[in-house]
């Protein structure tokens, strides 16, 4: 069987280390989307110092900026390789700013080309 593991990375420093260690345990392929979650936005809507329109500055400066999702699905047995090497890099996910990590069920894959 097949999972589809997502990782939603809010410390963008780490972003090239964490593809780097994927693909070293074993993901033969990374999806990445850029994505701002909806916590921000609202959060940000109440506050009245934020200017009407803000410019891109304001966004990249805000505590909110964009984050980067990736996914990629891989044989099951590879699941607990990928989150150790995630962690190893951002740390316990359970702290507020380092990221959030999911695991999917994929019951059919086509077109995946494993190494």
């Amino acid at each position: 069987m097949h999972s589809m593991v997502v990782l939603v990375l809010h410390n963008l420093t780490r972003f090239e280390e964490v593809l780097s260690a994927w693909h070293e345990a074993g993901a033969s392929a990374v999806t990445i989307l850029e994505s701002v979650g909806t916590r921000g936005p609202r959060e940000q809507a109440r506050r009245e110092d934020l200017p009407l329109l803000p410019s891109i500055r304001d966004l990249l400066q805000s505590d909110d900026a964009p984050r980067k999702t990736v996914f990629s699905i891989v044989r099951d047995e590879l699941v607990e390789r990928l989150i150790q090497a995630t962690t190893d890099i951002v740390g316990d996910l359970q702290q507020p700013g380092n990221g959030i990590l999911f695991v999917i069920p994929v019951t059919r894959v086509e077109g995946l080309r494993e190494p």
